[in-house]
C-alpha cells in the first residue's frame, strides 16, 4: 500500500511531502488547463521492480518495507501500459492496483472526477474506507515502540495512533530503524 501521494508512510517522509505537493499541483493546474480540452493525469504506482527500487530495498526502514509488504512489487511495463491507458482515458487519477484504486476513492477529496459513476463511487465509499484506514493506522501504530529520551519505559502505541505521536520533540522511534 505504498501509492505515497495518497498517504504518508513512515520512512517515506520527504517522498511523501513531494507527492502530495504534486497532488496539489496538478489540481489548479487541471483547472487552468481544462478550458483547453487539457487533461492532467496523476500516476503514482506502488513499489515497481526496477534497479532504483532494488537499491532502495537495502536501505529503507524495517518497519517500511513491513508496511510496504501489503500490495508487493509491480513490473514496469505493466505500470506503464496502466498509465498509458489512464492518460489516454484522461483520468485525473490512474490507480495502478486494487489498493491504489482504494487509496484513490478514500483520498479524492476536491480532485476532479470526469466519470458520474465513479464520483457516486467516491461518495458512497469515502466513509467506509475511512474506517478502512483508520484500521490500518492502528495495525501500522502497533509497528512502534516509543521511548522517552534518556529514560528506559517502553509502551506500545494504542488503537487510536495519532500522528500526532509522531512530531512530539520528546519521544523518538526506537528498535525497528534498520
Amino acid at each position: 500500500m505504498t501509492e505515497n501521494i495518497k498517504v504518508g508512510i513512515y520512512g517515506y517522509t520527504a517522498y511523501s511531502t513531494s507527492k502530495f505537493g504534486l497532488k496539489g499541483l496538478a489540481e489548479a493546474l487541471q483547472q487552468e488547463v481544462i478550458g483547453e480540452n487539457i487533461h492532467v493525469s496523476l500516476i503514482f504506482p506502488s513499489d515497481t521492480e526496477t534497479p532504483g527500487f532494488a537499491e532502495e530495498n537495502k536501505r529503507r526502514p524495517r518497519v517500511t518495507s513491513i508496511i510496504a509488504s501489503s500490495s508487493g512489487a509491480m513490473k514496469a511495463d505493466e505500470v506503464a501500459k496502466i498509465a498509458l491507458n489512464g492518460i489516454k482515458s484522461g483520468n485525473f487519477t490512474v490507480p495502478c492496483n486494487f489498493e491504489g484504486f482504494l487509496l484513490s476513492i478514500a483520498t479524492a477529496g476536491l480532485s476532479p472526477q470526469r466519470s458520474f459513476l465513479m464520483a457516486f463511487v467516491e461518495v458512497i465509499a469515502a466513509g467506509i474506507l475511512r474506517v478502512a484506514g483508520l484500521c490500518f493506522q492502528w495495525n501500522w501504530g502497533r509497528l512502534f515502540v516509543w521511548v522517552p529520551k534518556g529514560g528506559s519505559l517502553n509502551f506500545s502505541v494504542g488503537p487510536f495512533f495519532s500522528t500526532f505521536n509522531f512530531l512530539r520533540k520528546n519521544w523518538r522511534v526506537q528498535g525497528l530503524d534498520h
